[in-house]
Order: structure tokens, then sequence, then C-alpha cells
């Protein structure tokens, strides 16, 4: 049976502590990420990759060793349960406690520990999660100076998105260098960084209101757009990563992407003004500029967003 992100939980809720046992099956729900108790990380990590992004860094028809995806799978998920807590609490959406900094250090321990059986290497496995999470700090550290100053540049924003969630990726680009296809990585990325970026302008649309009540300030206000345009920009990146991702010969991620697309393309037919519309278009443009400035698999730097444009 295939590893599932909750039955990764499950095996880490078993190696807990007694007393944290029971504060872990409900962490979810007292973080505001599930509706009830019961929900699981499937029921909130809803898209596919961000439950097991390391399937799609395989080729279509990858025979591969099932044990080592299974493997590095739980390596992405073990990243998933130590980083989702740090943010929710650095973000203030969720109140910091001696018990949830004690899960913290079980979750990070079972990153490195899952990271590093998956790899073989544990000095890269050490040295690729404390640099994750040196970004993931800095990154932190940048959007709290830009609501504290009450404006943001697209560029900045592109970058915070990228620091703060570049973990997500290290297992998947460990993955690839274990099947000798390191030369591959530079393109996930860039995919992944782009899909990354889509994704963090929907969440800032749907998540102003919250925003403005704990920080003062969403991010559509930081940088001076309507929040329908994140929707439009989120379409864009999703596409561009959907073209990066064929680029790289990720068929299965591409196909994922493409059809994600199609999704959030027709929320924007039905929500956003023409107006807005250009909005999107211009700030999907910017974040598209610094994933590429991060991870450029090509000379090329127009992978997608200006040929969606161009359609519109």
């Amino acid at each position: 049976m295939s590893t599932t992100i909750d039955s990764t939980y499950q095996t880490v809720i078993a190696s807990l502590p007694p007393d944290l046992r029971e504060p872990a099956r409900g962490l979810l729900f007292e973080l505001g990420l599930a509706r009830s108790p019961e929900e699981g990380w499937s029921d909130v990590f809803q898209l596919q990759p961000s439950r097991e992004l390391p399937l799609f860094a395989l080729h279509a028809d990858s025979a591969g060793d099932e044990r080592t995806l299974e493997a590095f799978r739980r390596a992405h998920h073990g990243a998933c349960f130590y980083n989702v807590l740090v943010d929710r609490m650095a973000d203030r959406q969720a109140p910091t406690t001696p018990e949830r900094e004690r899960l913290a250090t079980h979750f990070l321990a079972y990153w490195r520990q899952s990271l590093a059986e998956a790899n073989g290497e544990v000095l890269h496995t050490a040295k690729v999660i404390d640099r994750g999470i040196r970004e993931w700090r800095r990154g932190v550290g940048l959007e709290r100076a830009a609501l504290a100053r009450r404006s943001l540049d697209r560029r900045r924003y592109g970058r915070i998105i990228l620091l703060k969630l570049g973990w997500a990726c290290i297992a998947s680009e460990c993955l690839l260098r274990h099947r000798v296809e390191a030369h591959r990585a530079r393109l996930f990325r860039c995919a992944f960084s782009l899909l990354a970026s889509g994704m963090q302008c929907v969440d800032d649309a749907a998540d102003t209101a919250e925003d403005e009540a704990v920080h003062g300030l969403g991010i559509p206000a930081a940088l001076g757009f309507p929040p329908t345009a994140f929707f439009t920009a989120g379409a864009l990146l999703t596409r561009a990563a959907a073209s990066t991702a064929a680029q790289g010969r990720f068929e299965r991620f591409a196909e994922w992407l493409s059809h994600r697309a199609s999704e959030l393309e027709r929320i924007r037919e039905r929500r956003v003004r023409p107006p807005d519309n250009l909005a999107g278009m211009v700030i999907a443009s910017s974040l598209e500029a610094v994933c590429l400035s991060v991870s450029r698999p090509t000379r090329d730097s127009t992978v997608g967003i200006t040929s969606c444009a161009n359609s519109m």
C-alpha cells in the first residue's frame, strides 16, 4: 500500500512522547487549518503536489524503485509537518506555545531522519534542510518588515514566496539527485516555483480579511492591487508552470498543472473584471521574473505568461 501523508503522520504520532500524542492528533484543527478535529492532512492538503510532490519529479513511464519513492514521499511529508506548524506560529495565525514548540522539534527531527534515510547522505541532508530553514526565516523577516511598512513591491513579494516555500521542493530535488538526474532539478524547481507563486497569489486573495484582522493589512493592499487580480496572476503562473514542466519532460506534473490552470482560469472568468485582469498580468509577469532569476532553466525569459496573456 502506498504511503500517504496521513499514514506518515500516524507513524510520527506513535513516536512522540505520550503527552504530545493527543495534541498532535488535533493539531490541524487547533491551528485553524481543519474544519473539525477528525480531518487529516489529506483533507487540508487537497492539491496532490502538496501531499506528494516527489511523485511529480519522475517521468510518467519511470519504473524506478517504489521503495525509494516511498522514502522520499515520507521525507516530503516530514517537511510539511514541521514547516506548516512553524509557519502558522510565525504568521501569528496560531499562538506559539511550549507544547507546539516541542512538537516542532520532533517534526524537525523526523524530517531530518526520513530525508537522510531516503537520501543516504547525512551531511548533504543536513546541509539542504538547514539552508531551507534559513531561507524560510529570511522570508518571514522580509514579510514582517513589509507589513510593518505597509508597502511591498512585486519582486520582493515574489522573493518572499520562494524563500518561505522553497522547503517543499527539497525532497523532490534530492530524489532527482539520487537518481543521477540532478541536471533536471533546475527545471523542476522553476516549475514548482511558478506553481508555488500561483498558489500563494490565490491564498493571499482568499485570506485578505484574515490578514487584515491579524496584521492590519493584507498582501493585496500592501502591493496596491485589488484582491481579484491575484486570481488572474495565479492562473497565469500555473499555466506557465505547466509549460515549464512540459519542457523538462515532467509529464505527470505538466498534466496536473494544466488541469489546475484551467480550473483557475474558469474562476477568473467568473470573478475578475477586465481591469483587474490587466493588474493580474502585471503581478504574474513580475513573479515569473523572480522565479526565472532563481532557477533559470533556459535563456528564454518568457516561459509561459506572455503566451497566455496574448490569448486573453
